[in-house]
C-alpha cells in the first residue's frame, strides 16, 4: 500500500509515498511478521526510512514477540506500575530484578523469557501482594502499607466504596467524630477510614 505524504522528499524535494508492506524478520531465532513501513522517493526511485519509522517497525516486532510468549507489553507495565503508585525502582525490587530493571521494561526493552514469565504474573494483584509480602523488608513500613493498600484495593473494587458510604452515614449522625464502620454491621469507637482499611485488609491477609 502506497500513499503519498504531505511533506517533500528529503532527496530531491518531490513527492514521498509512505508505503507498508508484509515482512518478516528473525528475532531471538523466531521468524516475527510485520508490516513493514517505509518512504518511497517518487523521482529517484530510492526506499529509505527515518527514526520514527525504524521505532514503528521495531515494536510492531517486539510487540508481536510479547504477545506470542505472552509478555506484558512495555505500556501494560506502566498502567499497571502507576495504578498501585509503586515506583518503578520499588517494582524492581518486588520482582526480585535490578534496580533499574522494571523501568527499562517500561520503555521497551524485551524481557527474557522467564523474566517476561515472572511479569506476567506480576500482572495479577494477587500475585504481586505476595511479591511484595516476600521483599517486605526492603521497605519502610509506610512504603510497604501504601503499596500494600493499593494492591488490596484492586483486589477488593467493592470495599472501600461500601467504607465510604458507611463513613458518611455516620458523619452524617456525628458530625465531630471521625468514623470506624463495621463491615458486618455497626460502628465502634470513632478512628480514621485509612486505619479501618488496614484492619480489614490486615485481617484478611
Amino acid at each position: 500500500m502506497k500513499q503519498i505524504v504531505d511533506k517533500p522528499s528529503p532527496l530531491t524535494g518531490g513527492k514521498l509515498e509512505l508505503c507498508t508492506e508484509s515482512s518478516s524478520v528473525k528475532y531471538r531465532g523466531e521468524i516475527i511478521p510485520f508490516e513493514k513501513r517505509y518512504y518511497h522517493c517518487v523521482d529517484s526511485g530510492a526506499e529509505f526510512t527515518d527514526e520514527e519509522l525504524d521505532n514503528a517497525n521495531l515494536k510492531q516486532i517486539y510487540d508481536t514477540y510479547r504477545r506470542r510468549h505472552s509478555i506484558p507489553l512495555a505500556e501494560e507495565l506502566k498502567q499497571m506500575r502507576e495504578r498501585y503508585g509503586i515506583p518503578s525502582v520499588a517494582m524492581s525490587v518486588i520482582l526480585g530484578l535490578g534496580e533499574n530493571q522494571f523501568g527499562l521494561y517500561e520503555e521497551g526493552v524485551v524481557p527474557t523469557l522467564s523474566v517476561g514469565n515472572l511479569l506476567a504474573l506480576a500482572m495479577e494483584p494477587a500475585n504481586l501482594k505476595e511479591m511484595l509480602k516476600a521483599a517486605r523488608f526492603a521497605f519502610t513500613d509506610k512504603q510497604y502499607d501504601k503499596y500494600y493498600r493499593a494492591i488490596e484495593m484492586s483486589l477488593h473494587p467493592a470495599l472501600y466504596e461500601i467504607i465510604d458510604i458507611r463513613v458518611r452515614d455516620y458523619e452524617a449522625f456525628f458530625p465531630s467524630f471521625p468514623a470506624r464502620v463495621l463491615l458486618g454491621g455497626g460502628f465502634k469507637k470513632p478512628t480514621t477510614k485509612k486505619n479501618l482499611y488496614n484492619e480489614y485488609i490486615y485481617a484478611n491477609e
